[in-house]
């Protein structure tokens, strides 16, 4: 019973999340994501906002893989005895896809933008939850 709530927990958390992410688009919310338009992105050249957009389409799917392993990662966390070294894969195989992502942004020429997904910044000091800090 209890491993069915957790699968229907994870299942309702994932289809959430991606109701969210196709409700605001690639680095949306509050704070503007880590890709959204901020003060940074919005004094790109015309040029630089074309480089911009196709970097953000090159991201995608990494960005995707990313969700996947944040829900995996939940999933491995909720069990009853947690696999600690699964868990600890998981946050590598996290660490490695930021990593690329910094790698294809450093190739496009873009400079590096905003505060990330957990919008470590702004108001009153900047929210300390987030999903995880991707620049």
């Amino acid at each position: 019973m209890k491993k069915v709530l957790a699968v229907v927990a994870v299942a309702i958390f994932t289809l959430g999340l991606a109701a969210a992410a196709y409700a605001f688009g690639p680095g949306g919310g509050q704070c503007g994501g880590c890709f959204g338009q901020n003060a940074q992105t919005a004094n790109l050249t015309p040029e630089q906002t074309q480089k911009f957009a196709q970097f953000q389409k090159d991201i995608l799917p990494l960005k995707q893989k990313m969700l996947q392993l944040r829900t995996d990662l939940i999933g491995l966390r909720t069990q009853q005895n947690p696999d600690w070294k699964a868990i600890a894969d998981k946050q590598k195989e996290m660490v490695d896809i930021r990593v690329e992502i910094q790698k294809k942004r450093t190739e496009a020429g873009l400079p590096a933008f905003g505060p990330g997904f957990g919008c470590r910044t702004g108001m009153k000091g900047g929210m300390k939850g987030g999903m995880g800090r991707i620049q």
